[in-house]
């Protein structure tokens, strides 16, 4: 039986975020990525939805200090 928390390769924590960095979507497959850019193409979109997942409701600042 399938991993429940994990689907086509992503895994979700237990706040029901996209775990990056335990998601096996995001690992290289050398069998379709033949190159650098095969790769980015592929997983670039869930990515940014996966980050910007993380980082809904908070704000960014630019600071000019140290």
């Amino acid at each position: 039986m399938a991993d429940p928390e994990t689907e086509y390769g992503l895994t979700w924590d237990k706040d029901g975020l996209t775990d990056i960095l335990r998601s096996t979507f995001f690992d290289v497959n050398p069998r379709i990525d033949h190159t650098v850019e095969d790769y980015l193409e592929r997983i670039m979109d869930t990515l940014v939805e996966a980050i910007n997942e993380h980082f809904e409701g908070i704000e960014w600042r630019i600071s000019t200090t140290p």
